[in-house]
């Protein structure tokens, strides 16, 4: 024990020796702590928040048993005979609306429940929402109001809720209600009691799939999850960037305080202190350190569970209620640290170690080789990181791939780089007066520090850059979209689920004057000669006024024959006017090549009313105001459908980006605070190094103040290198992100110079605070 405690008060005295640089070190290991465990705690609790919605929205029972293919009565029957110990519950659901006159409610959840066997409870009632309506056919033909499902069937009904467009899901009340509204067959089973093993396996004989219900619902939960929006890539792309950020500088740091610590244990040594203790001395240091960073890091996080309210979103898409953070998300966070903790401390103490005796031959050899292996891998992972996010069959994964090898390339080339500063140092002295432009010349002297705050301050400028090349690319391009469309004085979409079928079409063409309805259906992801591409299937005329082409070469003609393309589809392919194409294995020939147009893509073909599987919007023009009125009334009567004028349009279309943006304002805002957290910390690691040249500095008779306005110089130029460097690779992948999103509409990519210069000038001035303040904390303790 006497031993033990020796131990740990040597373990402490070394670390209370080097206060400054544990202080440093325990602050990034608990911001890596913090940094791993509240964005794991956020994500187990959207999780739930997903699994007791869908949990409230599945059958009671032990098993559930689902099909691809509907399941008719005759199947659900024989399985409950079979079984008669079983309760077996039949659930058959799908997208309807419920609509009485002009009042509809939103595309919502109808569903049927049949139940046979041993059931208790014979019609559960399902948590789809607050607003659970019960609809039953109507006796007399004509009800209170009406449901309509996918098919297009109406069917009059009478229902308990006032407010119809309130409705969240509809509870329809006989079987052949919910035959002539869903369809025939039943598509989830749920079975309890004492023969719902037999009944899931007569069921499993017509190629049903059994599960449990807590299985199928944390499928479910999965599936819905995997499904990830754009802003949840960007989000866990974000997350990952500033958890490896915070861990290389938590590397860093260990490594370089391991290497203060180096002498004192070789004094160890030297008095006789067994190897074996010293490496007890260094764990305890290890984990003293890792106790701390658990400490604080947890409080940090039940701190953020306790802030973050019941129901909150986040970034406008996520729901949570708090922080959830359970044993193993506890435990894998904390391993994490530990390991780095552990192999980062080790790893100092053998960098540091004794060198092996060379000559002064091999030593510039080894130097040569190192340097050019370091310049092949630099040289190499840019080539690389260009290639990877130029390659179109890699997509948004080798963009990020790209981002990341072109930011190590360049990290590896930032020491070398900047002994271009070196020739400076001669700058500073005049008549034996050390000038501030002295500092020019130190960013040469300590390529180490200054190439570590490059490449965290460009960093962070990439992300700035990212973000501010793709908010004003998404506002041109909508605006654009929307003065694209400015000839539609209407914009008509489906409900959720739902599509615009040719009745509909037929319908609102039915209106007299209306001649310019346009119908469009998106064509993502089709081969067009060969190449992926992005385009339209239109039924209507083109001329009509409802879409404004600006025409470079042939006539705006689309049938089955003849299709149109894009300037840059025509360039991609190497066609003219008169060229046939190939479009989904449909031979066509190019009637006319337009001018890029968000609204129709690479290119422009004709849809077939009669076989189209449906339309996702229309666009409406007519000179006649009475005809538009006429149009509106019309749309509004058909309850699966949203007509919104041209300006309403434009209003959601800016909303939806609106919530992209917001979001990665918001995550690039926390990964920068990271990011210039960790640099801060390193900074201060490093300038510890400095102490021995800042005092020669003091002992000359230099003051203080002509020390630090030097290091400001010093500063200054690594920030400014910093910002233009990251501004400039963050605005080449903010053009390959907006070019790889032209699916999603976003056609013209711009950068504003003015956002640019003025973001640049704000960081080059944090970066330049972050740098004196990690520089100033050493320099007060020279004397």
């Amino acid at each position: 024990m006497p031993r033990l405690q020796m131990m740990v008060g040597l373990a402490v005295g070394q670390l209370r020796r080097l206060r400054r640089q544990t202080v440093l070190v325990l602050i990034i290991s608990i911001a890596l702590l913090a940094a791993l465990l509240i964005p794991g705690g956020l994500y187990m609790s959207y999780r739930d928040k997903i699994s007791q919605a869908i949990a409230g929205s599945v059958l009671p029972g032990e098993l559930i048993v689902t099909s691809s293919t509907p399941l008719p009565d005759g199947a659900i029957a024989e399985a409950a005979g079979a079984a008669p110990g079983a309760c077996v519950l039949a659930q058959a659901s799908g997208q309807v609306v419920l609509y009485a006159g002009a009042v509809s409610s939103q595309s919502v959840t109808g569903y049927f429940v049949r139940a046979d066997g041993a059931c208790a409870q014979p019609t559960p009632a399902l948590a789809f929402g607050p607003a659970d309506v019960a609809a039953d056919a109507a006796a007399s033909g004509r009800g209170s109001a009406e449901v309509m499902g996918v098919n297009g069937i109406r069917v009059p009904v009478e229902n308990n809720l006032p407010a119809i467009a309130e409705a969240t899901s509809v509870r329809l009340g006989t079987a052949a209600l919910a035959r002539e509204v869903l369809g025939d067959g039943y598509t989830l089973v749920s079975l309890s009691g004492l023969d719902a093993k037999a009944a899931a396996d007569r069921l499993a004989e017509s190629g049903a799939t059994v599960r449990t219900r807590a299985d199928y619902v944390d499928e479910l939960t999965s599936q819905q999850i995997s499904n990830v929006s754009f802003v949840g890539v960007i989000a866990i792309i974000f997350a990952a960037v500033l958890v490896c950020g915070l861990a290389a500088a938590l590397v860093f740091s260990l490594v370089l305080l391991a290497m203060s610590l180096r002498p004192q244990f070789d004094i160890l040594r030297r008095i006789g202190v067994p190897t074996r203790e010293i490496q007890a001395v260094k764990a305890i240091q290890a984990f003293v350190m890792l106790i701390g960073a658990a400490i604080v890091g947890t409080a940090l996080a039940l701190l953020a569970d306790a802030l973050v309210p019941t129901d909150q979103i986040l970034l406008g898409t996520f729901t949570v209620d708090g922080v959830a953070i359970d044993a193993w998300t506890w435990l894998g966070a904390v391993l994490a640290v530990a390991v780095l903790l552990g192999g980062a401390w080790f790893l100092g103490d053998v960098i540091s170690g004794p060198r092996r005796t060379e000559n002064a031959g091999a030593a510039r050899r080894f130097a040569l080789v190192r340097r050019a292996a370091l310049l092949v891998l630099a040289v190499g992972s840019i080539a690389l990181g260009i290639w990877s996010t130029t390659a179109e069959r890699f997509g948004f994964t080798g963009i990020v791939v790209g981002y990341c090898l072109v930011l190590l390339g360049l990290f590896v080339l930032a020491a070398p780089a900047l002994r271009v500063f070196a020739p400076f140092s001669e700058i500073g002295g005049t008549r034996g007066v050390l000038l501030p432009w002295f500092g020019l010349g130190s960013v040469g002297r300590v390529r180490t520090q200054a190439a570590v705050a490059v490449s965290c301050i460009g960093f962070t400028a990439t992300l700035v850059a990212i973000i501010s090349v793709f908010a004003t690319s998404t506002d041109t391009s909508i605006n654009r979209q929307i003065d694209a469309n400015v000839g539609a004085q209407l914009v008509v979409e489906p409900k959720t689920g739902f599509v615009i079928s040719a009745a509909d079409v037929g319908a609102l063409r039915g209106v007299p004057g209306a001649s310019g309805v346009v119908a469009v259906a998106p064509q993502n992801g089709v081969d067009v000669s060969g190449h992926a591409g992005n385009g339209v299937a239109i039924d209507g005329p083109v001329g009509g006024g409802a879409l404004r082409l600006s025409m470079v070469a042939g006539t705006a003609t689309v049938d089955r024959e003849h299709a149109m393309i894009s300037t840059a589809a025509a360039a991609k392919l190497g066609v003219a006017v008169g060229d046939s194409i190939q479009v989904q294995g449909s031979p066509v020939q190019v009637a006319g090549i337009y001018d890029i147009a968000p609204t129709l893509g690479d290119f422009v073909v004709s849809a077939d009313p009669a076989t189209a599987a449906g339309f996702q919007y229309l666009l409406v023009r007519t000179e006649d105001p009475a005809a538009l009125g006429a149009v509106t009334t019309v749309a509004a009567g058909l309850p699966n459908l949203v007509a919104r004028s041209i300006a309403d349009y434009g209003v959601k279309q800016k909303a939806e980006s609106k919530i992209i943006i917001e979001a990665l304002t918001q995550l690039s805002t926390v990964v920068g605070i990271g990011l210039l957290l960790a640099l801060g910390v390193v900074l201060g690691v490093l300038t510890g190094g400095r102490t021995k040249e800042w005092s020669t500095l003091r002992q000359i008779g230099f003051s203080r103040g002509l020390v630090l306005r030097s290091v400001g110089v010093e500063g200054a130029v690594v920030a400014a290198v910093g910002v233009v460097a990251g501004l400039g690779v963050g605005s080449a992948f903010g053009y390959a992100v907006c070019k790889y999103l032209s699916w999603v509409g976003i056609t013209d990519v711009v950068l504003d110079p003015v956002t640019s210069v003025v973001a640049g000038a704000g960081l080059i001035a944090v970066g330049l605070i972050v740098y004196l303040l990690a520089c100033s904390s050493t320099l007060r303790q020279v004397r």
